[in-house]
């Protein structure tokens, strides 16, 4: 009678223990799970803001391009201009409203033609001061911090804060782990209050 109670204390405590050890198991096999699908979602968003990046850097280099291209007709202009004012003479014994119309109209394109140099330096810095700024302001690569890293891992002691019902589960036949979990706590909760030192 005693070597059958034994027997049968034996058996109950080995799969209890089985129990116990694929419970743990499977609880460690998850949050390894998580931590790559985790992992995989920082990736992707990583990737995500790269591309952003590279939108911003095509799209905000379009404007300093553009305004090489008219920085160097204007500064053509420019010095032709200044050249006419200098050297360009009107025929002797033209009248002397034609002169004065002469070199208003230099003056002019003179003074239009050094803001529009002078605009278009300054739209030239503000393009890639913009740039820099939506790139290291606005756009930033999503450096996860300290706490959601500590968040996403897990620590053995996580599974010894579970109640006794989910570590001692018998699979398949007392319902699955997410109704265990449902009755009590959120899914991350034991592992999340775990996760200190």
């Amino acid at each position: 009678m005693t070597s059958l109670l034994q027997e049968a204390l034996g058996a109950t405590a080995s799969a209890v223990y089985d129990i116990f050890g694929y419970n743990r198991n499977n609880f460690q096999y998850d949050r390894e799970q998580r931590l790559l699908m985790e992992l995989k979602l920082q990736e992707m968003r990583m990737k995500q803001v790269g591309l952003w990046r590279e939108d911003v850097r095509s799209y905000m280099d379009f404007t300093p391009r553009k305004m090489e291209v008219y920085l160097l007709i204007i500064a053509l202009e420019l010095n032709a201009t200044a050249t006419a004012l200098c050297k360009a003479r009107v025929p002797p014994g033209s009248p002397s409203w034609l002169v004065a119309c002469h070199t208003l109209c230099i003056c002019t394109a003179l003074s239009y033609l050094t803001l529009a140099l002078w605009f278009g330096l300054h739209a030239f810095v503000s393009a890639q001061a913009y740039k820099v700024r939506i790139l290291t302001q606005i756009v930033r690569l999503p450096v996860p911090s300290w706490r959601t890293l500590e968040a996403n891992m897990t620590y053995s002691s996580s599974f010894e804060k579970m109640s006794g019902n989910q570590m001692l589960r018998v699979p398949f036949v007392a319902g699955t782990q997410e109704s265990h979990c449902q009755q009590g706590a959120p899914a991350g909760a034991a592992v999340v209050a775990g996760s200190g030192p």
